[in-house]
């Protein structure tokens, strides 16, 4: 009987070690994150997560339009974490079940704007729709020299601005998206994709993502061209000429963090999440990335000083986005 007895204990302690080797394998599965942001930033983000928590990684840069469709055209799985880009994709990934409800503790003093009611998203960044304008081209262009600088979407019309600049594509780039939709909870859909649409035709391109449009800026390709200021102060920080300007009423972003159904890793994720919402991350990133953080009490970088923040849409709503994102595509599409 004692050695029935013996048998089962062995039996039990070896099905016990086989576990803690699974979830010991487990955890050290490589945290696979999403990120819709500058890959140099999210890497050093990622770095820095993994000496404090010696947590493999796996980062992927895609933009929100690229990130929008792998996860909910494709529905691709083994993702754990989207990191960054606008609010109104991660409330995308909220209204099609593909994201976990995590509120984590370090969010208690977000603001309520900040992050999302139910628990699905939560805010990283704030960031504002911004024209840029690169003054050494501007100034050394005969055509545009004695011009005013231009402080509204309107003013990139002027004829004498034609091919010289640019605006992210609304179908690839969470910049364009906010753009395209922050334009038509202002003034209504016809008009936004009539603005939209004769932006693009002043454009000498539109590019697939908005930090795309503030390096080409600020290499002088582009006299001015629409991106997030955060973008452009990048540049500025960097020593290139450029004087940025946010346009009355224009859109802004939330940049948000979600953990996804279908990964590996969740209590990676949920540390990584914590880890963004840090007043330390937060104050590091704004340092980095020139992004509003979204934790309070925390001063505000010189280059974000100026900003006036009154000057944004007060009303725009990222469920709204969200709603109305296939909608907004699907008529501007219509209107090539």
């Amino acid at each position: 009987m004692w050695k029935k007895g013996l048998l089962i204990l062995i039996v039990g302690i070896g099905i016990f070690l086989g576990f803690r080797v699974l979830e010991e394998k487990k955890s050290n599965q490589p945290l696979k994150v999403y990120v819709i942001f500058q890959e140099d930033a999210g890497r050093i983000l990622m770095e820095t997560f993994k000496k404090k928590t010696d947590q493999p990684y796996d980062i992927i840069r895609m933009s929100s339009g690229e990130a929008s469709y792998h996860l909910l055209t494709l529905g691709k799985t083994g993702i754990d974490v989207v990191l960054g880009g606008p609010a109104d994709l991660h409330e995308q990934l909220k209204n099609k079940s593909k994201s976990l409800r995590y509120s984590s503790a370090a969010a208690g003093g977000i603001s309520a704007k900040y992050k999302d009611a139910d628990g699905y998203w939560t805010g990283m960044y704030m960031g504002a729709l911004a024209i840029g304008v690169n003054q050494t081209v501007w100034q050394q262009d005969p055509q545009l020299k004695n011009l005013p600088l231009p402080q509204r979407y309107e003013d990139l019309l002027r004829p004498e601005l034609k091919g010289k600049i640019e605006i992210p594509d609304p179908e690839t780039s969470g910049t364009g998206y906010t753009l395209l939709a922050s334009l038509a909870q202002q003034r209504g859909d016809s008009e936004a994709i009539a603005l939209m649409q004769a932006l693009k035709k002043q454009s000498a391109s539109m590019t697939f993502a908005g930090n795309t449009s503030a390096q080409h800026l600020a290499e002088g390709e582009m006299a001015a061209a629409v991106s997030f200021l955060s973008d452009q102060l990048r540049f500025k920080n960097s020593g290139y000429n450029i004087s940025s300007f946010i346009p009355p009423q224009a859109g802004w972003e939330i940049g948000a963090v979600s953990i996804l159904k279908g990964g590996n890793n969740l209590a990676a994720a949920k540390q990584l999440v914590d880890f963004m919402l840090s007043r330390e991350v937060q104050t590091d990133y704004m340092n980095t990335a020139f992004s509003f953080p979204v934790a309070p009490d925390i001063p505000v970088n010189p280059l974000l000083a100026p900003v006036k923040l009154e000057n944004l849409l007060a009303t725009y709503r990222f469920d709204l986005a969200a709603q109305q994102h296939e909608k907004l595509l699907a008529a501007w599409r219509a209107a090539e």
